[in-house]
């Protein structure tokens, strides 16, 4: 238990909280009158571990060190497997060809600036923490507004994609522009991140901000309570909580750094 102890008081107590409130939701099933076959099967056990190992993943990235990236892979690898099983193609797209690749990438960037903040101070486990530049940010706003209108027409159209190519049909998606929206503050999040620059919580607050309103909305919208929904809200929530103490540590990590 050395990785739990080296985790500072925030983290354990959002480690223990969080794993405890993912246990719950993977028995929600039983709750409803559902059986233990409804509860232990391949789909929910690959959701549950997706959800543990974004929780490390959410933990090292906040704590600025490479293992972030070793369990993103494998929290990719998980979620890919569940968006599969549940028809979300989207989603599968965008983390087997997007994600993925960058998640490995991002590793070996991150280790390599660690092992080069190492020959400067032989304890640091962290990478060199850097702030963008007034001409970087003009490029990531236009970047963003790019990528969403292209994202966005692709989602729209996605249904007949699939229905020409694979023979299958799914339904729209209505909220088309705001989870485009969403997919491409990550995408941008996730590059800002690979690149140590600490605004990358900025992208990850947003994106995750979106993601809680859009399922609360469903939550306290639908006359029916829904755990499903309040399962999202949490999940949401959940990385929200973790980024605002991960942009404060990184302001901190940066202010060290660059004391000069």
């Amino acid at each position: 238990m050395e990785w739990f102890k080296s985790f500072s008081k925030f983290h354990k107590i959002y480690f223990v909280f969080f794993l405890i409130v993912n246990i719950f939701f993977f028995f929600s099933p039983l709750y409803n009158g559902g059986s233990i076959n409804d509860v232990i099967n391949i789909l929910t056990i690959a959701g549950l571990f997706s959800a543990i190992t974004g929780l490390f993943a959410a933990i090292y990235t906040a704590r600025a060190e490479a293992a972030a990236y070793a369990w993103g892979v494998i929290n990719t690898c998980f979620y890919i497997f569940v968006s599969l099983s549940r028809h979300m193609y989207a989603e599968v797209i965008l983390y087997t060809i997007y994600m993925l690749p960058m998640n490995i990438y991002g590793f070996f960037a991150w280790r390599k600036s660690t092992l080069e903040n190492k020959q400067s101070d032989s304890s640091s486990q962290t990478i060199e923490v850097r702030t963008l530049k007034k001409k970087q940010w003009i490029g990531i706003i236009i970047f963003v507004i790019v990528v969403w209108f292209l994202y966005s027409r692709f989602v729209y159209y996605l249904p007949n994609i699939i229905k020409d190519t694979l023979n299958n049909v799914i339904a729209p998606d209505k909220n088309y522009l705001i989870d485009s929206f969403t997919a491409t503050v990550t995408i941008c999040a996730v590059i800002v991140s690979t690149q140590r620059f600490k605004e990358t919580w900025y992208f990850w607050l947003l994106s995750d901000s979106v993601g809680i309103v859009l399922y609360l909305h469903s939550l306290f919208g639908n006359p029916v309570f829904s755990l499903a929904a309040l399962s999202g809200a949490m999940m949401w929530i959940q990385y929200t909580v973790n980024g605002l103490y991960g942009l404060i540590v990184w302001k901190k990590i940066d202010k060290n750094q660059h004391k000069s």
